[in-house]
């Protein structure tokens, strides 16, 4: 029989072992077994300073069932341990002939204070250097900044001496520069042979004349909305196929290996990097096994940067397409460090694509794949986010979550964002192309800790998906906003789910438990398709309230169904609400909208919903819930459209 060798750093508080694990189900050859079992558990480090992280690691042969601290735990899983005190972890290993006990004990000191306390009062907080967003021109056809893969970077040093460069995605750039600016202060480089400029991005060099502010994109003297950017001293490092590990990481001499570089920045693993830090993984570079750092994973990233402007980026270097993981290995990208930014790279996993047991990260522009998870595989999804601190930020834009799934358990999604969630913008992704075989698209939902709040979904493309196309199902919209917003989810919530009851409802909100959980989700300008084929229970339709607790504002979103077999609303929700809705195909208009608009939307066609010229749904719209912008970067008018485009 061979060891099941668990790693698992989890978040302490006190003697309690709480944390999300990644459930895989025991064999039979664990389940019928007259062996007895040998279990060890040890924590490194032993002793810790209040605040630091350890490890908590057990190895256990011949069980059938393991708990710590009276606890049932899975055979594997993985997040962040920090103890808030000298806590002892009992380990019982059980089978049908013996119970074994192992102990582990991590003693917590209290943090020294360096310094005396103040005499004085503190000086005044300035200012934050990056500047808000400006709004930009409100002309029709005005470019429109989205989001950019960096937002940290320097511009000296790297491949030739102008620094980062930086990827800006949007709308209405022109197909060419011509005589179009961007600025960052001064102008940024454009000129490099690597940079380039179309309608929806442009890759750029930051230079020597960049200073921190907002970035900002002028095309025929329209100027776009401004894009806070940070501009720091930065270490730029690079890994290239022709490289080696024993060079200097510089563009002339790079490293072979990713783990190479990170070493370098890290002293190897042992601190962040003293600045910010840009790894450029070079198209060629193989990343594609195990690192070998117990993490089963191609890229483990066990520390991140420190601070918001000193941060760790891993990214792909322009000019090519650059594979970070493998099928073979379960996770593409796993770890604990905070304030990264992962982008610009083609990520495959076994299990995951991306693991990330830590906040205060930045996905952004990646094509992210799990073509073939194990059968049966849940608990987890093809990009699982989830961490011990709920003040922990995440962004996750501009990714392409395709060929994913396969004959999985329903709780294996596509975008899974756990336990501690909070404060997260999801935009401008695709999820869905390829459909193998997953639950829900985009799934919020807390197995540990409180509701999630200060959640912000939107401009995404959502596409297959046997249930749920957005599930908030556990949020808490009294602690902060909770919304939707600009989303299209066609052919979403199929009617062939292979493993049994699930809610199959476009956008879904839920308290857990119920009655938890008070406020609104507010839900706009979202356009719904054939939503909801999946019958079993009547939980089906564009939008639903699965359990009581917080409701649901529905305004300006279209719902376009097939047949009355897919209602507008699932069975039984409650506190829904809303005004200037489109309602097609599935009979009369909910009864409290206060001005529903029934009639076909005249999409231009089956598959591009965006309207005809003589669309009912043109200045249909109320202005009393609405975004700046619709999907497409085009400035809403007033009267706006219903649904997600002008």
């Amino acid at each position: 029989m061979k060891n099941i060798t668990i790693l698992l750093a989890c978040l302490l508080a006190g003697t309690q072992l709480g944390c999300t694990q990644s459930l895989s189900p025991q064999s039979n050859s664990q389940t019928l077994t007259a062996t007895p079992p040998t279990a060890t558990i040890t924590t490194t480090p032993s002793t810790v300073t209040a605040g630091q992280s350890i490890v908590l690691k057990w190895t256990v042969t011949n069980a059938t069932s393991v708990t710590i601290n009276g606890e049932k735990k899975a055979l594997t899983g993985l997040t962040l341990g920090i103890p808030s005190k000298s806590t002892s972890f009992t380990l019982v290993a059980t089978n049908s002939t013996k119970s074994v006990t192992a102990v582990a004990t991590v003693t917590v000191k209290a943090a020294t204070q360096t310094t005396p306390p103040p005499t004085t009062p503190p000086p005044t907080t300035p200012p934050p250097t990056t500047p808000p967003p400006t709004t930009g021109s409100t002309t029709a056809g005005a470019p429109h900044i989205d989001y950019t893969d960096i937002n940290v970077g320097s511009g000296t040093g790297g491949d030739n001496g102008n620094g980062a460069y930086v990827r800006i995605f949007g709308d209405h750039f022109g197909t060419s520069q011509g005589s179009s600016t961007v600025k960052l202060g001064g102008n940024l480089v454009t000129d490099c042979s690597l940079c380039s400029w179309s309608n929806t991005a442009i890759i750029a060099q930051l230079g020597s004349a960049a200073t921190t502010g907002s970035l900002q994109v002028t095309v025929d003297g329209l100027p776009s909305n401004g894009y806070p950017f940070t501009v720091a001293p930065t270490t730029i490092v690079f890994v290239s196929a022709k490289g080696l590990d024993t060079n200097t990481g510089t563009f002339s001499a790079p490293f072979k290996t990713w783990r190479a570089a990170f070493n370098s920045l890290t002293s190897k693993d042992n601190s962040s990097p003293a600045q910010n830090a840009i790894i450029y993984l070079e198209p060629g570079v193989a990343v594609n096994v195990d690192d070998g750092r117990g993490y089963n994973a191609t890229v483990s990233t066990d520390l991140g940067g420190s601070s918001p402007t000193k941060q760790l980026a891993i990214v792909g270097y322009p000019g090519g397409t650059v594979n970070v993981g493998s099928t073979s290995v379960a996770n593409g990208i796993h770890g604990w460090g905070k304030y990264l930014t992962i982008a610009n790279l083609t990520i495959i996993g076994g299990n995951s694509a991306i693991d990330d047991e830590a906040g205060n990260v930045r996905i952004i522009n990646n094509s992210l794949s799990c073509p073939a998870p194990p059968a049966g595989l849940g608990g987890t999804a093809c990009v699982l986010g989830e961490t011990g601190t709920p003040t922990d930020t995440w962004v996750f834009q501009g990714n392409n979550v395709n060929n994913t799934g396969g004959n999985v358990d329903k709780t294996y999604h596509a975008v899974y964002f756990s336990s501690n969630v909070n404060h997260a913008d999801v935009g401008w992704n695709n999820i869905g192309q390829n459909f193998k075989g997953y639950c829900r698209s985009i799934m919020f939902h807390a197995t540990t800790g409180a509701n999630l709040y200060d959640l912000h979904v939107h401009d995404n493309v959502i596409t297959g998906g046997y249930c749920d196309g957005i599930g908030f199902a556990s949020v808490d919209p009294s602690k902060g906003v909770v919304e939707a917003y600009n989303n299209v989810l066609s052919h979403i919530a199929l009617a062939s789910n292979p493993y049994g009851v699930a809610n199959e409802v476009g956008i879904a909100v839920n308290s857990d438990p119920a009655g938890s959980s008070s406020g609104t989700v507010q839900v706009y300008n979202n356009t719904v398709v054939d939503a909801g084929q999946y019958t079993t229970g009547n939980q089906n339709g564009c939008f639903g309230v699965v359990t009581a607790g917080a409701g649901l504002v529905l305004t300006n979103n279209i719902c376009s169904q097939t047949s009355s077999a897919e209602p507008y609303i699932e069975s039984g929700s409650q506190n829904v609400s809303g005004t200037n809705n489109l309602w097609f195909g599935a009979g009369t208009s909910p009864s409290w909208d206060a001005r529903p608009v029934s009639t076909n939307p005249a999409f231009v066609s089956t598959t591009n919903f965006d309207l005809q010229s003589n669309s009912p749904a043109l200045k249909a719209g109320s202005t009393s819930k609405l975004s700046t912008t619709d999907i497409l970067g085009d400035v809403h008018p007033n009267p706006p459209a219903i649904g997600a485009y002008e």
